[in-house]
């Protein structure tokens, strides 16, 4: 369901736009207003061939006033909850009526040109003898000029054992040298081209994943229902914080596990969720000691926390995207609701051992959200 509220839209143009640039903002309006200026004074969006569609997760605070007031071309969402980045989209796209959709990050940054760099490709795919992909990954470049990487192959059992002895930096896409124009499994949506007519085919993104393995998931999708997924570096933006090159938080470890056992579990044989389910419970239960007794409470909730999704997801219990953000905060805070609580566990195991977060997820209902929980930034590859 479409949890938005429209703010008031002026007038359309003489032209209905080809392609729409999808913004999904939580708490990063700094971020959503530099790259929104950037993109409306383009001579594309200017002249109506494009327009912006910003969609704001609940995020706290006011909107700033400059979004606020209604502008040709410039359209905001505003969610009533914060269902996560998939949800983010689904609802840009449902708003935006574009053949094309252009789905960036708040922290993208764009040269002069770029929009019209985006059209004139569109005019190539469009009389592709092939006919036009699906989805298409442009180009990412780091804040130094360095490439950066955004292209990955679909997840397996045994890609994630050989990942562990890889940097983390190169863990979930590939090196650039292996990487070529054309035909790709899977592109970050960080800076993503969706086609309107796949995107509806396919009913909209997975909106079971809060953050991450959502474009996987849908670049998978898309290939299952015939339709291309293509790597594009001659059109390119900066992204300036990939998750990769960052420490992973707490709660932003909750968040990524349970992503990764969510696409095993729905895409993968069973053996091989179950098998990589294991792993990560006894890496939940390992992890979780070492830093209980090293005093590190939060990490020892975060990995708590962790096993317990692990063996609902393993007994058939869903755990949604709404359900395991609240969790993921839940252990930074997690004697929010129950202060007489003790914060951390004396063992993984019982339906009262634990910390708090995971109690909590013994009782939650799907979609519940406790009150005075701020939800993780629901975008890609944004800061913690």
């Amino acid at each position: 369901m479409n949890a938005a509220r429209s703010l008031p839209r002026p007038a359309a143009l003489g032209r209905q736009p080809r392609l729409s640039v999808i913004i999904v903002n939580y708490q990063t309006w700094p971020d959503v207003a530099r790259l929104v200026a950037a993109l409306t004074v383009e001579p594309e969006f200017l002249a109506g061939w494009c327009q912006v569609v910003v969609v704001d997760n609940a995020s706290h605070g006011p909107i700033p006033a400059e979004l606020q007031v209604p502008r040709a071309g410039l359209r905001l969402e505003a969610r009533t909850d914060n269902g996560g980045f998939a949800a983010g989209v689904n609802t840009g796209w449902r708003a935006a009526g574009s053949p094309w959709l252009l789905i960036l990050n708040p922290d993208v940054e764009i040269a002069s040109g770029f929009l019209g760099r985006v059209l004139a490709r569109l005019a190539r795919y469009e009389t592709d003898q092939e006919g036009p992909p699906g989805i298409v990954g442009f180009g990412l470049r780091n804040p130094d000029g360095s490439a950066q990487g955004s292209v990955g192959a679909f997840p397996s059992l045994a890609r994630s054992l050989w990942e562990q002895f890889l940097p983390r930096s190169r863990r979930k896409y590939q090196p650039g040298w292996r990487i070529r124009p054309g035909p790709v499994d899977w592109v970050t949506g960080a800076c993503m081209l969706v086609n309107a007519t796949m995107i509806a085919q396919l009913g909209g993104m997975d909106e079971d994943f809060f953050l991450y393995h959502e474009e996987v998931a849908f670049s998978l999708a898309a290939r299952r229902a015939g339709w291309r997924v293509e790597y594009d570096p001659s059109v390119s933006a900066v992204h300036r914080h990939p998750l990769q090159n960052r420490a992973i938080s707490p709660k932003m470890r909750v968040i990524t596990r349970h992503s990764k056992l969510l696409y095993f579990l729905k895409h993968l044989p069973r053996w091989q969720f179950l098998v990589l389910s294991a792993i990560v419970t006894a890496e939940a239960a390992i992890r979780g000691r070492f830093t209980q007794v090293l005093g590190r409470s939060e990490e020892a909730r975060a990995w708590w926390t962790i096993g317990q999704i692990a063996r609902r997801l393993g007994r058939g219990v869903p755990v949604r995207g709404r359900d395991v953000a609240i969790l993921a905060e839940s252990v930074a805070a997690p004697q929010a609701e129950h202060p007489s609580e003790p914060a951390t566990a004396t063992s993984p195991t019982g339906p009262r051992s634990g910390p708090a977060s995971t109690r909590r997820l013994a009782r939650m209902r799907p979609g519940a959200r406790p009150s005075g929980v701020t939800l993780p930034r629901s975008r890609k590859d944004g800061p913690p």
